[in-house]
């Protein structure tokens, strides 16, 4: 993102969005008690690729309201969030107090994380549904990512389906190889709530992605892709694990 992107999408995330989260999944204390019953189902869609989280030092990136990372949190994993809302934060924080589970939870713009006093590199990225869209450049970004992740780690993500964006999103371009920036209303998750404001996003295709990460340091080693839950015969979710490859001063 560029620093007016940035900022215009950061005012975006931070308009309402304590409030929006509590309308969608309920006071926190209501939420952590849905999460404790069944923990595995925030993490339904990345849990069978990451394995037992017990032990593992992940970083849910650009991790939101922290439901993940909550869920993983009373799974044993030891868990860290950097996102640039501090309105997300305080829901998330709030969530991890009513679970009683900790979760470090920083507010920070990823593209600066190199520069984050972080006590380890981490086991696991997780990354999931609406993450790439706000970068403009995702090499930089899956370099930023290579820094935070150990050389034996991985980065799972699981992002909506190019095509199902590009294509068939009412926002979308409707057109596959398009580059254009496109503006959106950001994401409400009350049905019922204000706009939140617009953000702009660049939508990738599917080998821009798996490009993007293979040259940033990364090994492909699964890919997956699921249905669109409204149109099953078209993609709707794809989720990609990608294991770090040795840093240059590692090799040889």
């Amino acid at each position: 993102m560029t620093p007016t992107t940035t900022k215009a999408n950061q005012t975006s995330w931070n308009a309402n969005r304590y409030d929006a989260w509590v309308a969608a999944f309920g006071p926190a204390d209501a939420a952590a008690k849905d999460i404790l019953t069944n923990p595995e189902h925030p993490v339904r869609r990345i849990l069978p690729i990451l394995g037992p989280p017990q032990a593992k030092r992940i970083c849910s990136v650009q991790g939101s309201h922290g439901r993940v990372a909550v869920a993983l949190a009373t799974m044993g994993a030891e868990v860290h969030v950097i996102d640039f809302s501090e309105e997300n934060r305080r829901y998330a924080v709030a969530l991890a107090e009513a679970a009683n589970v900790s979760v470090q939870y920083i507010v920070c713009d990823i593209m600066a994380a190199r520069a984050l006093d972080l006590p380890y590199k981490f086991d696991a990225l997780v990354l999931e549904l609406g993450i790439l869209h706000y970068h403009q450049d995702i090499s930089r970004f899956f370099a930023v990512m290579r820094h935070l992740v150990a050389d034996d780690g991985v980065l799972i993500l699981n992002e909506f389906h190019p095509i199902q964006r590009k294509l068939f999103w009412k926002e979308g371009s409707q057109d596959y190889f398009s580059t254009d920036l496109v503006e959106a209303d950001v994401p409400n998750p009350d049905p019922l709530g204000a706009p939140l404001g617009k953000c702009q996003y660049r939508f990738w295709t599917l080998a821009e992605i798996l490009n993007a990460l293979i040259q940033s340091g990364f090994q492909i080693a699964q890919v997956a892709e699921t249905p669109d839950w409204e149109n099953a015969k078209i993609p709707g979710t794809f989720t990609v694990k990608a294991a770090a490859t040795p840093a240059p001063e590692t090799q040889g």
